[in-house]
């Protein structure tokens, strides 16, 4: 799946690519984004969303993201003001150093707020936030913005120190990040439970048209049925053959696309996952949602 993020930081984009698997995410070149006047992170991120929108025509994905720091301290502050407080970087870093200078108390966190708009502009969003404390001065070489000065709870060392990995999986953009993509795997549920099963003959056609005409489709169609419904299926879990079902279901929700999903249940359906295949119903794969345990390989 491709993106664009309405920011020119360069820095979000990769850090943000590597927390939606399988989406390609390149920054929206503009000069003339809108001023972030919104009193929510929210707000500034649907902003940036729906600018993107309209920069694109509608014909891509778009993601707007606000975040911001916010120090008790400083009764909340920087906030939503965070990018403008002081130039990214060493200045805002000093900045607040000095504004912190002689304060015991130094209980701050992290908040990102991330909109999506699909190329029909449907919006998801998800939040995500990280507490911790402001160190007395700056360490580490990793990240970017605030992280060499601020220290999550539990954390000994800044997010700066922590690294990537680390912030990979628990940064407050990453929490961001997965309360987005669920969102997305909510949001096509209740389409695939409004729609019906795939019996009738345009339904179809799509599902014949997936399984052949898209290489994933080809892929995933050597152990799912072609046809919604269900049929066992062999899994391969850590050298051991598991025995599981393998189901296909697809709803038609425009004119002119529809989701195909494909579930995987193991272990007596103690344990599932699915993928959700948003597709055009010539059966060109748009983008693909997933959710559940992680899979055995096939």
């Amino acid at each position: 799946m491709k993106a664009k993020l309405c920011s020119r930081n360069a820095h979000k984009a990769r850090e943000l690519e590597r927390l939606l698997p399988g989406w390609e995410i390149e920054p929206l070149a503009a000069d003339d984004y809108p001023p972030e006047t919104g009193g929510t992170y929210y707000e500034n991120a649907r902003g940036k969303a729906l600018f993107g929108h309209a920069r694109t025509g509608g014909g891509e994905w778009v993601i707007g993201e606000d975040s911001g720091i916010e120090v008790a301290a400083l009764d909340g502050g920087p906030g939503v003001e965070s990018a403008r407080y002081a130039p990214e970087g060493a200045p805002a870093i000093a900045r607040l150093l000095r504004d912190l200078d002689g304060v015991a108390g130094r209980e701050a966190r992290y908040v990102s707020e991330l909109v999506c708009l699909s190329p029909a502009g449907e919006e998801t969003r998800g939040t995500g936030a990280l507490a911790g404390r402001i160190a007395l001065e700056p360490r580490g070489t990793g990240g970017f913005g605030y992280d060499p000065v601020f220290v999550p709870d539990g954390e000994e060392r800044t997010v700066a120190e922590l690294g990537d990995e680390w912030k990979d999986r628990n940064s407050h953009r990453a929490r961001a990040a997965r309360a987005l993509l669920a969102a997305l795997a909510a949001a096509l549920l209740l389409v695939v439970s409004a729609c019906g099963g795939g019996t009738d003959p345009t339904s179809k056609r799509v599902l014949h048209a997936f399984f052949t005409q898209s290489p994933r489709g080809r892929t995933m169609g050597e152990r799912f049925p072609h046809a919604a419904g269900s049929r066992g299926c062999q899994l391969h879990d850590g050298g051991k053959v598991v025995q599981a079902t393998c189901s296909t279901e697809v709803s038609l929700v425009k004119p002119s696309r529809a989701v195909v999903t494909l579930t995987e249940a193991w272990n007596h359906g103690s344990a599932a996952h699915t993928w959700f295949f948003f597709i055009t119903r010539s059966g060109v794969i748009e983008s693909v949602v997933q959710e559940g345990s992680a899979p055995p390989a096939s």
